[in-house]
């Protein structure tokens, strides 16, 4: 099989090519069989008139030796008949009447009486010298007024026809080879100007670079059959700008936060170096530096987790777990806390639900740690669990401002904080709602915040039948797509 070439213009004036010979050599023999049907039709038809009008010129004379002398008069009826053939035989035989200027072998064909008129159902097939299937007729003629009757024998060597169609088919095929050459060189500058738009969306492309991402690609003037690709192009576009400024955010964001713990380490340790100080000192500093290392320890595990989970790679232990008691487990760790923020932690409702124990209790201790975090002394952070027909819902609420509605659709982005200042680094690394809502996509289910001023309110959804192979297959899936699309 030859290989396509790789132009597409050049495939496009291929195809218009290969088409154009196709129809052509279709049309060619369809007027080529309807021209040979219409030829034998003719020929077949004159055969019978011949018959015909001899019989009429042989009711003009009385002998057979006056047809003999006025052979003329026959002869005029094969002038501008290629290929026919007369014979006239008297009663014992003997040639009256001969045309037959290539002297072919007349076959030996039963004759008509002279009262049966003839017709095309009645020829019969011979075969002249060159072997190409032909048609004749015999019949009997009367003699003036006379019962007196002689053979007429009329043929058409088909020769003539064959020579014809072959010279008609040789035309044609050089026809179809000019038609396909015309039709491929029209194809391809008909194709080279149909595809424009594509060489201006190639043009349009190459002008987008790291620093203008913004630019799109301009559908006004493409195709209907383009504006599709050109729309797919331009949301990808707008995916790499959105990824790109994610990327750039996170990267500053990350630096942000370990060049904080990183500089109280330098600085601390500096001034303590400064000069000879007590054993104590450096006591307190170790401890002070440990609590940044455990702070550094902690972020880099929740990085190396979302990555983990990024890449399908964290191994789930689904089972069917109760619900409230996990809860109780999570309450009874933080109440503490709660107490020595002057914060109550309430509990309500029962369920069951299908969860990785750890991933489970993570997620709801982020959600928790979140909440009392923000909520006002002496509020509540309320805990609630049900389960309904389709899942089972984990909410978390708390009291406090709330969060700015322009935020809301950003809490869950790593290493976001409504704080633009960050002034609360020190004890958020912006990483937890990031990974609850990694751990419920693992799980098949979602999460979502509801706030307003006073109330500030997350649910976990877990699906009662759990699809977490599924969807990790998916997450992998996609994930391999988004580092696909990266890369490009």
């Amino acid at each position: 099989m030859l290989p396509l070439p790789a132009s597409l213009t050049a495939r496009l004036a291929l195809a218009y090519g290969i088409a154009t010979v196709a129809i052509l050599i279709a049309v060619g023999t369809y007027l080529a069989s309807a021209l040979a049907l219409q030829l034998q039709d003719r020929d077949e038809g004159e055969l019978v008139s011949e018959v015909l009008l001899v019989r009429h010129l042989l009711r003009e004379v009385r002998s057979e030796a006056e047809v003999r002398a006025d052979t003329h008069r026959f002869a005029d009826l094969a002038m501008g008949h290629e290929g026919l053939i007369l014979l006239v035989r008297g009663s014992q035989g003997e040639p009256l009447v001969t045309l037959n200027p290539r002297h072919e072998p007349v076959p030996a064909l039963p004759a008509l009486p002279a009262a049966m008129p003839p017709d095309k159902s009645l020829l019969h097939t011979w075969y002249p010298r060159n072997g190409v299937a032909s048609r004749g007729i015999a019949a009997l003629g009367q003699l003036g007024d006379s019962d007196h009757a002689v053979e007429i024998v009329v043929l058409r060597d088909a020769g003539y026809r064959a020579a014809l169609m072959t010279a008609y088919q040789k035309q044609m095929f050089w026809a179809t080879m000019c038609g396909a050459a015309v039709a491929a060189g029209l194809g391809y500058l008909i194709a080279r100007r149909g595809l424009r738009p594509l060489t201006r969306m190639a043009q349009d492309a190459s002008a987008v670079t790291m620093s203008r991402l913004a630019t799109r690609l301009d559908a006004g003037q493409a195709p209907t059959e383009v504006r599709a690709l050109v729309a797919a192009l331009n949301d990808m576009l707008a995916r790499l700008e959105d990824g790109f400024h994610r990327l750039s955010e996170f990267s500053a964001d990350l630096a942000h936060d370990f060049r904080t713990p990183i500089s109280n380490l330098i600085g601390q340790t500096q001034v303590t170096l400064g000069q000879s100080r007590p054993v104590q000192e450096y006591e307190s500093l170790l401890e002070s530096n440990l609590e940044e290392y455990e702070r550094l320890a902690r972020m880099i595990e929740n990085m190396l987790f979302l990555a983990r989970a990024d890449h399908a790679q964290v191994a789930l232990n689904v089972r069917e777990l109760d619900a409230r008691a996990e809860l109780d487990k999570v309450a009874e760790y933080y109440e503490a806390v709660a107490a020595d923020r002057d914060i109550t932690v309430q509990l309500a409702g029962q369920g069951s639900v299908h969860a990785d124990q750890t991933l489970l209790r993570r997620a709801v201790n982020n959600l928790v740690d979140n909440a009392l975090r923000h909520a006002p002394g002496g509020s509540a952070v309320d805990i609630r669990v049900a389960t309904d027909t389709q899942a089972t819902r984990i909410r978390v609420g708390n009291g406090g401002g709330g969060i700015a509605p322009e935020a809301l659709p950003h809490v869950f982005g790593r290493f976001y904080r409504g704080d633009p200042a960050r002034s609360n680094s020190a004890c958020s690394t912006g990483l937890g709602l990031a990974i609850v809502d990694t751990i419920m996509r693992l799980h098949g289910g979602s999460v979502s915040l509801y706030s307003r001023p006073g109330e500030t309110v997350a649910e976990l959804t877990f699906p009662l039948i759990p699809r977490t192979s599924a969807l990790r297959s998916e997450h992998q899936a996609q994930t391999a797509a988004q580092s696909s699309q990266a890369a490009q």
